[in-house]
Order: structure tokens, then sequence, then C-alpha cells
């Protein structure tokens, strides 16, 4: 009796670590770069992309299939699928603290959640997937996007 109780705890303590940790098999790097000049070649390749729910490559991808896409591809970094789970994750980072690479959330009312990322440049310029299609360059600043302004997440080191 004593063995099977052992195996059932050591059972559901391993159950709930994995439950626990989901979160961190999402990876960031160190040591790799996010440039603004970078950043800016990424926005041109993704210029024509149009806007597909769900899409997460140049034929078609939301903004949140960019952002993971990007990071993935360019940055050796893992992120999470959706706008809300790249929001919870990540290291959080004030305004102030934004560098390039650092991901930025919208609250616009569109879309499945209402929520919206970009990958911030510099200068409070960030690149986004458009609904519209494409991926383009906003403003922190900008009357459309300063009052919608979420907050940020780094997720390259």
């Amino acid at each position: 009796m004593k063995i099977l109780q052992f195996i059932f705890i050591v059972s559901l303590s391993f159950f709930i670590s994995a439950c626990f940790s989901s979160h961190s098999s999402y990876k960031t790097q160190r040591g790799v770069n996010a440039t603004p000049s970078k950043l800016e070649s990424i926005r041109k390749e993704w210029q024509r992309t149009p806007y597909r729910l769900g899409g997460v490559s140049k034929k078609g991808a939301d903004c949140s299939g960019f952002t993971q896409s990007v990071l993935s591809q360019h940055f050796r970094t893992q992120i999470p699928r959706t706008t809300a789970l790249q929001m919870k994750s990540g290291q959080k980072i004030s305004r102030k603290n934004l560098r390039a690479g650092d991901l930025v959330f919208f609250r616009t009312g569109r879309g499945p959640n209402g929520l919206h990322v970009g990958i911030y440049v510099k200068n409070n310029n960030f690149i986004h997937l458009s609904p519209r299609g494409g991926a383009r360059e906003g403003s922190l600043n900008s009357s459309y996007w300063k009052p919608k302004y979420l907050g940020a997440r780094r997720y390259i080191k």
C-alpha cells in the first residue's frame, strides 16, 4: 500500500510541475541583437503580407503570428502564439526602458480578443502587421496608438 501511495505522489508531483512550467517552454535568447536596421529590413520583407487570422507566414499572418515568426526566424526566440499569451509571458518592460525587439501591446477593440502587438524599433516607433495587410511602422505617440498602449514585454535578452 505504501508503494502505491509513493508512486501516486511522485506521479502527481510530475503532473503538477508540468502544468506550472508551461510558460518556461518559451525560450529567450541572449546575444541575439535586434537592431533598428534589422527590424526595418524585416518590415520590408513582410510589407506585402496579407492579414490572415491564425496565419504565421508571409503568405498570410495576423499580428501575433507576425511577432512569433519574426522572433523565431530572425532572433532564435520561441514565444507564445497568441497576443494574450505573448502579453502574459516574457519580461515586463516599462515604456521608458524599451529597446529594439521588445514587443509592444495595445487594446484596439478589434479581432478576437481586442488586442494588438508589434515590435519596438526605436524613437517610439514600432512595426506591426496591420489588419489592413502588410507590415507597417507606427508611432507610440500617435493619436491612434498612444491611448491604446497597454505595455511591453522583452523576449530577446
